[in-house]
């Protein structure tokens, strides 16, 4: 390998999901003390005193932590690489401090559970011996487990460094993360801080500066100036580490090539993700004929060095990928590629064609450039028009109001909404809280990173919001997270609120029906500990109260059954659910039409080559996601292979919707994670006929190549077709995108009626009311549909007025709304199809609504208004 003292280290993620040490590889100066450790994280105190006597009596501490550990390092059997102990959880840094190598901890209470931690031996003198721009290993929020044998993604991004600068300003400033505008000051000083100390080693070396020492401040600031978007001066420090003795050889040369030819091609990808052309159809996979490219020499570039790396390892699939993904930015794909890396262009191919969905957010004026965050479609002034509201995790960005104009464009009303003040948030939900008639937006913030006030947005019904948080209840204790759902728990009518933290307990909070919430998570049997990413609300068993499904990246998610007692009891084990390794988002959606809401759980699998390999057609060593159909009688069956969904995907944002009107949900996945290798198109799933799921990514043009997060469906023109809205960006300024506005090319052929439900004596929302369209299609003959009212999915939120499609020439026999706080039925025969209609619990009859019909990006519009 050259000169010894490049020696790899597995560098730790951004955030390990345990809550054991909330940022790694961050040193102040280069002598800053490292040690090797191994964790052991249990559930309980029992368990862990009984794992604390076996090691005592001699039992191998990799073996139980395989065997028993709920932290996803066990399959390393609880090893976490090098750590600096500042950066560890001020419990365990504490059980840690006068170890030595060899010696385990005593059992430490940790947000995640109970936690013992082995100092390992033959730590290196400094971490910068052991400093090389290599991936991270596979625990927290990059991987899943060290020494398994899949292959990680390798990370350039700077993400942890960025965060622990961030970290650093947080432990020292008391209620940090009240006062978002505290944090957004912070955001922007910490890693320029950090900077400026790296940059005075390199000033003041001199011929006796030792190479480690060097090599350290290269690769920090390479990866601190990537995090904030100053790519330029990152690829500068790469170049010169890589021009360093000994950086060429081996293994060391291979990770320095993947490392400068993911950076080149991120630069290429933020130059094409600018572009703002009225129609976008650039950086989408596989390259669109026509679609405009920029970064021409980055992307050679990039082509340069990974043809390099990868000929030193042509089994490598990740590198392989990353190549042809450069030659298509460089728009000689696939034609230049050498023949035994090329990948075909039939990988790709869809097995359906639905008409392309061209992306149509600049010309309807919602392409907004931005960090990763949530989307809402909804109309928020009850005009008959749907709005989109888009957030960004970024602290010093405010949400965004496009007001819909009913001409195929929007405006930005955001600053006459009052909502400039209301900076960051990784996700977004909305409902009419107070029943007021207006729709209300939670932000919630904080998601991977660290508590951050949650905000409770009133809408005035003026065109303007109020922030409500402190009065109602919801601002403190603050936590982290980006789950919550709105659905009424004991059927009063008031919509609860509940929230999956992250290393924290759940709440739910109760409505009181006078603007205010009480937190009853403790009575109510919810407040478990765990790393929530994604909550759902359904009634799985149709005995008329909402369940709830938590997803836990920690371990097993929790199917909460509603006891009709305001408690609710975990029915996972004996409802058959077993969540897939590592899961995410989640959805609760009747995919087969038969009245019984399914679970779908995403698996988040963060390694580029096990998505690859499912394109390839290659076995995966990886967990895929899950579906699981409800039988009926309280339990669910695995359905995942049989339905085409047994592949790798790496989502985050993820939701459903009917995009062509057959009656059947499909699924859009957005995805990736910080690294700036994780390049993976979005997903699109049609459903057919409740049987299978296709992808039809590349026919319809939705496979956009950035990190998706926050996906909604709605019919943004009125005209009887759902667009996609899709949130696109990273986790730091240095990986902004641009959003997608999906427009949907209509032509399907079949019918479609829309549904906008009002409760009296249940929610004004109607959240959980339940919709029956029964129709007669010369297709498929005589069937039903069914929906139940929600945003949908766990990440991005669409209309809570239900759109439903029945079909090709289908006519409906009768539409049946079943409403949970009155426990009343209304059936209505004689509807006509392709209508909207507006439903209020216990009227005799639905109310014609009148709405104008255009084409969204399109002004003027290209059909005429008419009356629906």
């Amino acid at each position: 390998m050259g000169d010894k003292s490049w020696r790899f280290i597995a560098a730790m993620p951004a955030l390990l999901l345990a809550g054991i040490a909330l940022a790694t590889l961050a040193v102040r100066g280069q002598t800053a003390q490292h040690i090797r450790l191994e964790v052991l994280v249990v559930k309980s105190l029992e368990e862990a005193r009984q794992i604390e006597a076996q090691l005592r009596a001699g039992a191998d501490f990799a073996q139980l932590a395989s065997e028993h550990s709920t932290d996803e390092s066990a399959a390393s059997g609880g090893f976490l690489g090098q750590v600096d102990p500042e950066t560890l959880l001020p419990e365990l840094k504490a059980a840690v401090r006068n170890l030595e190598p060899g010696q385990f901890s005593e059992v430490a209470k940790i947000p995640a559970g109970f936690a013992i931690l082995k100092v390992l031996r033959n730590q290196p003198d400094t971490v910068a011996d052991n400093v090389v721009p290599t991936g991270p290993d596979k625990s927290g929020m990059l991987g899943t487990s060290a020494g398994s044998d899949w292959r990680p993604t390798i990370d350039t991004s700077g993400y942890g460094e960025f965060l622990a600068a961030l970290n650093r300003v947080r432990e020292r400033t008391p209620g940090f993360g009240l006062d978002v505008k505290e944090v957004c000051a912070a955001r922007q000083q910490a890693p320029r801080d950090e900077i400026a100390s790296y940059e005075k080693v390199l000033a003041s070396r001199n011929a006796e500066t030792e190479a480690h020492v060097i090599r350290t401040a290269h690769y920090k600031l390479a990866l601190l100036h990537a995090s904030i978007g100053e790519i330029d001066q990152a690829i500068q420090h790469w170049e010169a580490l890589y021009e360093m003795p000994g950086a060429q050889a081996g293994e060391v040369g291979q990770q320095m090539e993947e490392t400068l030819g993911s950076s080149y091609l991120h630069r290429a990808q933020m130059e094409a993700g600018s572009i703002h052309e009225p129609v976008n159809e650039g950086w989408l996979i596989p390259t669109h004929p026509g679609a405009i490219h920029q970064g021409g020499a980055d992307a050679q570039k990039a082509v340069s060095y990974l043809t390099a790396a990868l000929r030193r390892d042509r089994s490598n699939i990740e590198l392989r990928w990353l190549l042809n993904l450069a030659y298509m930015t460089a728009g000689t794909w696939p034609s230049a590629v050498p023949v035994e890396f090329r990948i075909q262009p039939s990988v790709f191919a869809s097995k359906e064609d639905l008409g392309r969905f061209v992306d149509v957010a600049p010309a309807a004026g919602v392409a907004v450039r931005g960090e990763a965050g949530g989307v809402i479609i909804d109309d928020f002034d009850n005009d008959g028009l749907l709005d989109i509201i888009e957030s960004t995790m970024e602290d010093c960005e405010s949400i965004h109001f496009f007001h819909n104009n009913g001409d195929g464009t929007f405006s930005d009303r955001t600053a006459q909404a009052g909502l400039l003040d209301q900076k960051g948030g990784l996700n977004i939900i909305q409902a009419d809280y107070n029943n007021d008639g207006c729709a209300d937006i939670l932000i919630m913030r904080g998601g991977w990173e660290f508590a951050r006030r949650r905000s409770l947005l009133r809408n005035n019904c003026n065109g303007t919001f109020t922030d409500v948080t402190a009065h109602a209840g919801l601002l403190e204790p603050i936590r982290a997270s980006q789950a919550a759902v709105w659905t009424d728990i004991d059927n009063d009518g008031n919509l609860d609120l509940f929230i999956g933290n992250e290393n924290g307990p759940a709440q739910l909070f109760l409505n009181k029906g006078d603007g205010t919430f009480i937190d009853i998570s403790r009575e109510a049997g919810v407040d478990r500990i765990a790393f929530a990413k994604g909550v759902v609300a359904a009634d799985y068993d149709n005995d008329g109260y909402p369940d709830l499904y938590v997803t836990n990246r920690n371990g097993q998610g929790f199917l909460y059954h509603n006891n009709g007692d305001r408690t609710f009891s975990d029915v996972s084990r004996a409802a058959g659910i077993h969540a897939p390794k590592s899961p995410f988002a989640v959805l609760f959606f009747d995919y087969d039409n038969d009245g019984w809401p399914d679970l779908f759980i995403t698996s988040y699998f963060p390694s580029v080559e096990e998505s690859a390999r499912s394109y390839l057609g290659m076995p995966v060593k990886g967990q895929t996601g899950k579906l699981f159909r409800n039988m009926g009688d309280g339990t669910f069956r695995d359905v995942t292979a049989e339905t085409g969904l047994d592949r790798i995907f790496m989502p985050m944002g993820c939701n459903f919707g009917d995009i062509d009107n057959s009656g059947f949900l499909s699924i859009y996945m957005g995805m990736g994670n910080p690294s700036f290798s994780s390049l993976l198109p979005n997903v699109l799933l049609l459903n057919k006929d409740g049987k299978r799921f296709l992808d039809v990514s590349t026919s319809s043009g939705t496979g956009a190549l950035a990190k998706g997060h926050g996906i909604a469906f709605g019919d943004l023109g009125n005209n009887g077709n759902e667009d996609i809205f899709a949130n696109l960006g990273g986790a730091e300024p240095g990986d902004i995108f641009t959003t997608r506005l999906f427009r949907n090319p209509g032509g399907h052929g079949n019918n479609w009626i829309t549904l906008r439900l009002v409760g009296a004596k249940s929610n004004r929302s109607a959240i959980g009311s339940r919709i029956t369209v029964t129709v007669d299609d010369p297709d498929q003959g005589h069937r039903r549909i069914f929906r139940t009212v929600g945003s949908g999915g766990s990440f991005g939120a669409s209309p809570l007025e239900q759109h439903i499609g029945i079909g090709r020439s289908a006519d409906i026999e009768s539409i049946e709304v079943w409403w949970p706080a009155s426990k009343t039925r209304q059936l209505f025969r004689g509807v006509a199809p392709n209508q909207f209609l507006e439903v209020h619990e216990f009227a005799l009859a639905p109310v014609k609504l009148k709405r104008v019909s255009f084409e969204p990006g399109e002004h003027p519009p290209r059909s005429q208004s008419r009356t629906k």
